[in-house]
């Protein structure tokens, strides 16, 4: 083990250099793979960009991973054909973090680290295979606008025990709140990165970069769920939304404007360590 700045703890990376200890299922799956988490990191500085023209100018797109897919879109046939490019890197990088889940992380000495390990890149893994699905969602059906996650809902909540899953969500989503806020403020996603690949000031600007995206997005799960929760005490699906109406109610709701551009700062940070991430991320 070795420890970098901040008491964090990560494993021996040496394991890197050796093929049989890779998570990435092969040489071209981790070339593509990595060009996915980049463009993953890209959706964040729309992400980021978005809530700075929401807090700036009142813009009304989207402040989720459907409207940063969709300003990628706009750009014609070269914008879709990007779109389709950084789907099949996405979809790539998302069967690395599966087979991680399933088998990964063996140069990881520490059993409970390794565990926790598989459970972050299974979540990885479906916040990634979200944005490959609105990526096809737009280049199929350009114009809907749709809530996928109130349909949802709303066929959930005709079930019988619908509250109860809806329920279920939305303790699923608070818990993942939290464990990204130990994520960010323990810096524990440094142990993902092969310390060989960083300068001493580069892995400490991925540091400062993982810890506000992370706690971003930790503030984001934790409004999604939070509004989740309201809809199964109000019996009210419509109360269920995404990224986008949970940051607009924590707008209306807390500092107004100020609120989306902590937002915008904290998505831009998350989008700049993911382009840290696919370069220097242990196969």
């Amino acid at each position: 083990m070795s420890t970098l700045p901040g008491s964090v703890s990560v494993p021996d990376h040496h394991a890197w250099l050796d093929p049989d200890w890779h998570d990435a299922p092969g040489h071209w799956s981790e070339v593509l793979g990595r060009v996915g988490l980049g463009a993953y990191g890209v959706v964040h500085l729309l992400l980021g960009w978005l809530a700075a023209a929401i807090a700036t100018m009142g813009d009304q797109s989207p402040v989720d991973q459907r409207g940063a897919v969709a300003i990628v879109a706009h750009g014609g046939i070269v914008g879709r054909f990007l779109l389709g490019l950084a789907t099949v890197c996405l979809v790539t990088f998302a069967v690395w973090q599966v087979r991680a889940a399933a088998v990964g992380f063996r140069w990881v000495d520490e059993t409970g680290l390794r565990w926790r390990k598989r459970i972050g890149a299974f979540a990885k893994a479906l916040g990634v295979g979200g944005v490959a699905y609105f990526a096809v969602r737009v280049i199929v059906s350009p114009t809907g606008n749709a809530s996928e996650l109130q349909v949802i809902a709303h066929e959930a909540f005709a079930l019988p025990g619908g509250r109860l899953l809806v329920l279920l969500g939305a303790v699923v989503v608070l818990i993942t709140a939290g464990a990204t806020t130990y994520t960010g403020v323990r810096a524990t996603f440094l142990g993902d990165l092969v310390p060989e690949k960083l300068t001493p000031g580069l892995r400490r600007v991925a540091r400062w970069l993982g810890a506000v995206g992370n706690l971003t997005r930790a503030v984001a799960f934790g409004a999604v769920g939070v509004l989740a929760l309201d809809a199964v005490l109000e019996d009210d699906p419509d109360e269920v939304g995404g990224l986008d109406l949970a940051l607009r109610a924590l707008a209306d709701h807390t500092l107004g404007a100020t609120v989306l551009a902590v937002a915008g700062v904290g998505f831009a940070a998350y989008g700049l360590y993911c382009l840290i991430d696919a370069y220097a991320r242990h196969p």
